[in-house]
């Protein structure tokens, strides 16, 4: 069969909607009197732990929502995580020990969590050691897998449309005030079923 014009003029936009790979993400700041954040329950322009929420922390349209005519299947969790500044020895064990003592649970409809993991797992960390050289100040930290930020799910969760969702990160213990003002960004990708 012969292709025509018509055939070429396909792509991810259509009449009855699009499918698009998609990442829904946002970002808490780390305060060592706040333990527990509740990511993706403000839209771009609402506050959130007291931030106005721009574009760069969160794309969220609807607070704890997804959007209607929209249906998020989610593949994989990216975490990223940005230091305000450069870290001492102190610090970087004071991070290691927030992976290790923080947790992010998914809930749906403020009622069933449907996943539970430490920040370390998700970071792919199994060996966190801070090796301190020779030269004093040139400390060395340990991290012997390759994280590259994203943690495939074995089985996918489904988002629907208008129904409301949170991704709770929980520090078991607070953390140190070293790390006070580093950002935390979860974000929630795989393939989004967007109306027209």
């Amino acid at each position: 069969m012969a292709l025509t014009l018509q055939d070429f003029q396909q792509g991810a936009y259509g009449q009855g909607g699009e499918l698009l790979d998609w990442t829904y993400y946002s970002t808490t700041i780390l305060a060592n009197g706040t333990t527990v954040h509740n990511l993706f329950s403000a839209a771009v322009g609402q506050t959130f732990e007291g931030t106005v929420q721009t574009l760069d922390l969160t794309n969220m349209q609807s607070a704890g929502t997804i959007p209607q005519a929209q249906n998020l299947l989610v593949e994989a969790l990216k975490f990223f995580y940005t230091g305000h500044a450069a870290f001492n020895n102190a610090a970087l064990l004071a991070f290691y020990l927030l992976l290790e003592q923080t947790t992010v649970e998914i809930q749906i409809a403020s009622k069933y969590v449907i996943g539970q993991w430490t920040l370390q797992e998700l970071f792919g960390i199994s060996t966190a050691i801070n090796l301190v050289p020779t030269t004093a100040g040139d400390n060395v930290p340990m991290v012997e897998p390759n994280y590259h930020g994203i943690f495939p799910l074995n089985v996918p969760i489904i988002l629907p449309a208008l129904t409301t969702f949170k991704v709770i990160v929980t520090h078991q213990t607070a953390s140190a005030a070293a790390l006070n003002g580093d950002f935390l960004k979860v974000g929630l990708n795989g393939r989004l079923l967007r109306g027209a």
